[in-house]
């Protein structure tokens, strides 16, 4: 791919992908499944909009094997990645259809090198005419340099499930007007986010009153709430199944409240519900939802808090 070549700049060279990862199932599917699970969001879980964990790599389904079998930590739907390094062809295709069946998977990934025409054809008809919550991505492994740069790998998607034929697909009166709004609020956020360079990541907008995203560690979310039954809205750190982080955390609270800028709800986790053993430390301000003129500045307290909560926990997260 020839770039600007103007006075000390360079051209992007493709390389081919095998130069790196011989073999699908010995070199690239455990790089990828590590990449899944390091602490922090990967390149991956980027381009989906989703945060995935990793169930299982090779597992069987029938005389063949899954790469890679996974799940959206939002909402546990099942994920198959079918990994291929060189063009794509109708076997990996028809795998990624049978893996799919074969652990009643929700979403399919499949990644190559290069997309013939006909697969990228097939992967986009299923994606208009599967049910919502079927989502099918095409994404192109590409690894590049620059003179004698170290490699980069980019992941581009060339087919991906749309959000308006997902919506255009759902039956009239589906969605509650409330969850209608919930859905367009996170749509207008999720832009936002990606309108600017800030520590936030890009997720699916759902019909729901969360949006969660990464903060460097599984265990621990970042999570935006809307809810309409207190009008509030809400920025917190939820801490999974660590009672000991929690303690450590407030521990800090004096130190950790003066650089937030402001005092701190603090949960722990014995006051969670349903023995969720979640402990959480949140800041809220008022907002009401049917409040649509109100959304750019609930947005932008959202993305304020986020970051201050970015800035604060980020490092004391990854020391635990």
């Amino acid at each position: 791919m020839a770039m600007f070549n103007g006075p000390g700049f360079r051209e992007l060279e493709e390389q081919d992908v095998r130069e790196y990862w011989e073999h699908e199932a010995h070199d690239f599917t455990p790089w990828l499944a590590d990449q899944l699970r390091t602490e922090g969001a990967s390149h991956l879980e980027d381009v989906l909009g989703l945060d995935l964990a990793v169930i299982e790599t090779e597992k069987s389904v029938g005389k063949y094997s899954v790469d890679i079998v996974a799940e959206v930590v939002d909402d546990d739907r099942q994920v198959v990645i079918e990994n291929q390094l060189t063009q794509s062809d109708h076997d990996h295709l028809g795998k990624c259809i049978a893996y799919a069946a074969g652990v009643d998977a929700d979403i399919i990934v499949w990644l190559s090198p290069q997309f013939n025409d006909e697969h990228k054809d097939a992967f986009q008809w299923l994606n208009k005419t599967s049910r919502e919550g079927i989502d099918l991505f095409a994404i192109r492994l590409e690894v590049w340099t620059i003179a004698d740069s170290p490699p980069a790998v980019r992941l581009n998607p060339v087919e991906d499930p749309s959000e308006w034929k997902e919506k255009a697909k759902r039956t009239e009166g589906k969605l509650s007007e409330t969850k209608q709004l919930q859905e367009e609020y996170w749509t207008q956020f999720r832009d936002l986010i990606g309108d600017r360079d800030i520590p936030l990541r890009q997720r699916k907008p759902k019909p729901q009153h969360w949006y969660n995203n990464p903060i460097g560690h599984s265990e621990f979310t970042l999570q935006f709430t809307v809810n309409s039954v207190e009008n509030n809205l809400y920025c917190q750190l939820i801490i999974r199944d660590d009672p000991e982080a929690y303690q450590t955390f407030e521990r800090q609270k004096k130190e950790i409240e003066t650089e937030f800028g402001e005092s701190l709800l603090w949960s722990p986790p014995e006051e969670a519900q349903r023995d969720s053993n979640r402990g959480k430390i949140t800041v809220r301000h008022p907002g009401e939802l049917t409040d649509t003129e109100s959304w750019g500045e609930y947005h932008e307290w959202m993305i304020d808090r986020g970051e201050r909560f970015h800035a604060v926990f980020y490092d004391r997260i990854q020391q635990l």
